[in-house]
């Protein structure tokens, strides 16, 4: 099992009085529009009061050298979602959700996981194959194919 944490060390707070730095990256709209796309299925929502390590493995599938990780997220956020593909538990993520922000906190896999920027090249790739199998797509290759074919005529 590959797993891939995200947890930044904090630095000295500038900020002062009780404010805590959330310690993991923050994902910015085009890249959550990417991971969505690459996995659009949201699998499970953690709240505070579930974030049991026995709970977080057997429920949720997160492998147990991660939900040490994912309990301690659960601290900083108002949840924490799991997101993976439809059919298959392939290269899952956990994202803390805070307000309207996205924060990453790991990944893992049974493979070696793949850098986020390859991931996000294939993404032009992917919309192209949604479109071409979509019934709009379909129809207008369909035109296409009988406007080439009176062409010929």
């Amino acid at each position: 099992m590959f797993v891939e944490t995200y947890r930044q060390e904090s630095e000295s707070i500038m900020a002062g009085g009780d404010a805590r730095p959330i310690p993991y990256p923050k994902i910015s709209a085009q890249d959550w529009r990417a991971w969505k796309l690459l996995l659009p299925f949201h699998a499970a929502t953690i709240e505070r009061t579930s974030a049991k390590r026995e709970s977080l493995y057997f429920s949720h599938g997160i492998p147990y050298t991660l939900t040490t990780e994912v309990q301690k997220a659960t601290e900083y956020f108002d949840k924490v979602e799991v997101w993976r593909k439809h059919d298959v538990q392939k290269d899952p993520i956990a994202v803390g959700v805070l307000g309207a922000d996205r924060y990453l906190i790991a990944r893992w896999g049974m493979e070696k996981l793949l850098p986020f920027e390859t991931l996000k090249k294939a993404v032009p790739l992917i919309l192209a194959w949604k479109y071409i199998t979509s019934p709009a797509g379909m129809m207008t290759m369909l035109a296409a194919l009988g406007y080439l074919v009176w062409g010929l005529v």
